[in-house]
């Protein structure tokens, strides 16, 4: 690690900067709860969705996954929008189109305004993620930025908390759509958030950290690698589509769950993901992040495995291994430092952008396969069982090359912070 991380890691405005509260942290941080909660909704009513917008397998794909893919393909246009004006202003505007589609999902009756919602949803949701990354690691990516964007990640769980039995209650006592109205005032209420929290960014500041020696001739040498990166990021959320939208009408099919028992189903797993992502911080004070990403990889493949051999097992087992796919995803903050210590501070923006649209591309291409191969195997006249186990099986694929590309990943090591 150059001296020039360092120094600016220790410098004394930094430390007192840290030491207070920082409001625009929590801003982003209460937002990035309400982006969780619109990655997960779907899978606790997603029958109530296909009843209402009769959707057909594939376009309940498409549905599921538009979210996905708007916000894939939105990072790269927000990361060169961080870079050039900073995180408040394309945050709080993108946010607030999220807001206003949230609302339009929860009065339209058209199969099409709804896929069209949702996927502005998406874009809504887009920048949250990616301006916490920003916010936090364009000072250096040291222990004390590690810990701060984990312990965001693992706040931010808790909507996926809320979109699992809250949700399914909610649903069950006065229907999905006054509960979607919630959410996107609650999505307003967080823009107004991010615009009165969030520091404008202070141009001083911002070309002296362009300026800092940060990348020695090592690191640059390390940048080479920056590709081993991106199949583990396509990789890392292609599990957590049983979370977000396919778990719903897996549990529904497979085991005859309804929307309470779904909820359930889905506050297990959400608990789960909460903890594992609360482990993080601390299991980065004793391991290198590459080797908690990749050991947590290998568990994603074999989850998989074991739910394409065995997918209407015992249902206690299957809900356990759902757990496992999802809790996968709690390693992308550790992913993404790991890439702050390879990428120029010119470039962080597009860098993680290019990094985080692999992220939910993967989840927004399997989600729309998921669609295409269930329809197919629906009219090869598939048991349920059959067509999930196929499922899972396309699921093993994109984990297992990842850890396998993510293996020759750079090692980086975090600077340590001075007592």
């Amino acid at each position: 690690m150059s001296d020039g991380v360092q120094q600016q890691l220790h410098e004394p405005g930094t430390d007192s900067v840290a030491s207070s509260i920082d409001y625009g942290w929590w801003a982003l941080t209460f937002s990035y709860v309400l982006s969780q909660f619109f990655r997960s909704y779907i899978a606790v009513i997603s029958t109530q969705l296909i009843g209402d917008f009769h959707f057909s397998p594939q376009m309940f794909g498409w549905f599921a996954g538009s979210f996905f893919l708007v916000f894939a393909i939105a990072q790269l246009p927000v990361g060169i929008m961080f870079d050039r004006y900073g995180v408040r202003g394309p945050t709080a505007l993108l946010m607030g189109i999220g807001a206003a589609c949230a609302g339009i999902l929860s009065m339209t009756t058209s199969a099409t305004v709804a896929l069209a919602a949702q996927a502005g949803i998406g874009l809504g949701c887009a920048p949250i993620f990616m301006g916490l990354l920003n916010y936090v690691l364009r000072t250096g990516h040291g222990t004390r930025n590690v810990r701060a964007i984990t312990t965001a990640s693992a706040i931010g769980m808790a909507g996926a908390l809320l979109a699992a039995l809250p949700l399914s209650r909610a649903t069950a006592s006065f229907g999905w759509r006054p509960v979607m109205v919630t959410a996107a005032l609650a999505m307003l209420c967080a823009t107004l958030g991010v615009l009165c929290f969030v520091r404008r960014r202070d141009a001083a500041a911002h070309e002296k950290s362009l300026a800092a020696p940060q990348h020695a001739a090592g690191a640059v040498k390390r940048c080479t690698r920056f590709w081993t990166l991106m199949p583990a990021c396509l990789a890392l959320s292609v599990g957590s589509t049983f979370r977000t939208s396919w778990g719903g009408p897996y549990l529904a099919d497979v085991y005859g769950f309804d929307v309470l028992a779904r909820g359930n189903a889905m506050t297990v797993t959400s608990v789960i993901g909460i903890a594992a992502s609360f482990c993080i911080p601390v299991a980065v004070r004793f391991c290198a992040p590459k080797l908690i990403s990749l050991l947590w990889l290998i568990a994603g493949v074999l989850a998989a495995l074991a739910l394409a051999l065995s997918p209407d097992g015992n249902w206690v087992v299957s809900v356990a291994l759902i757990c496992v796919l999802f809790s996968v995803g709690s390693i992308h903050p550790l992913v993404m430092s790991q890439a702050r210590a390879i990428i120029s501070p010119r470039r962080l923006g597009i860098g993680l952008g290019l990094l985080n649209s692999l992220v939910f591309l993967g989840v927004a291409l399997t989600s729309s396969c998921f669609g295409w191969i269930a329809g197919a195997a629906k009219q090869a006249h598939f048991s349920h069982a059959g067509i999930y186990s196929a499922l899972f099986a396309v699921t093993v694929v994109p984990l297992a090359i990842g850890a396998a590309v993510y293996f020759f990943s750079p090692v980086v090591a975090a600077p340590q912070e001075e007592v």
